[in-house]
């Protein structure tokens, strides 16, 4: 049985997968307080020891403002956890098994920007930028850029979107790899009722 890590374990998406793939696979999917995904030395210790066939980073936050009137620690925040935390963690168990398969959630903001939303933005475009360079370095590397999920990173958000999908359309992606349904480097953009696959080998 395959053995796969789920970052950022107590988000909607980490929940919703567990319960949908832990019957085929070994599954890890800790929570902040056992894996931060942001620092060095956590993520050193949780995976030193640890070979996964399967990453899924899917850690993540959303912090919403205007860039005057932002609070930095909260801006960085997005970078240190969307960014910089998908790096560590896909280093580390690339370090254990460069054969590992790695699932980066980006988000179709990577190729947008929005008003107030300028943390995630960039750091999700960077999460893009920074999967290819995963691609090109020669490792097992798929990318998500999905629309409007309706989990909680969404509370607290002023904005209708009538194009919300439901988490189970969200994690069908991730299925679909796991199923050999898409191939290695391959960008999947998905919105309710829309689904658009490149490649980063044409980038």
């Amino acid at each position: 049985m395959k053995n796969i890590l789920i970052t950022g374990g107590n988000s909607d998406i980490a929940k919703s997968l567990f319960k949908r793939l832990s019957k085929d696979y070994n599954i890890d999917a800790p929570i902040r307080n056992v894996l931060d995904v942001t620092s060095i030395d956590s993520v050193d210790s949780f995976v030193s020891n640890k070979s996964y066939d399967v990453l899924i980073n899917c850690a993540g936050t959303l912090y919403s403002s205007l860039i005057s009137k932002s609070d930095p620690s909260l801006w960085i925040n997005d970078i240190n956890v969307n960014l910089i935390g998908s790096y560590l963690v896909s280093r580390k168990v690339l370090i254990n098994n460069p054969r590992a398969i790695v699932i980066n959630i980006a988000s179709t903001a990577a190729y947008n920007t929005y008003s107030d939303w300028s943390s995630y933005c960039a750091s999700k475009a960077a999460v893009l930028s920074y999967s290819g360079c995963l691609y090109k370095d020669g490792y097992n590397v798929y990318i998500l850029c999905p629309g409007a999920i309706d989990t909680k990173i969404r509370n607290g958000l002023d904005i209708n979107n009538d194009n919300v999908m439901t988490i189970d359309q969200a994690i069908s992606p991730i299925e679909d790899i796991l199923n050999n349904k898409y191939n290695i480097g391959d960008i999947i953009f998905y919105r309710k009722n829309e689904l658009l696959v490149k490649s980063f080998e044409s980038c």
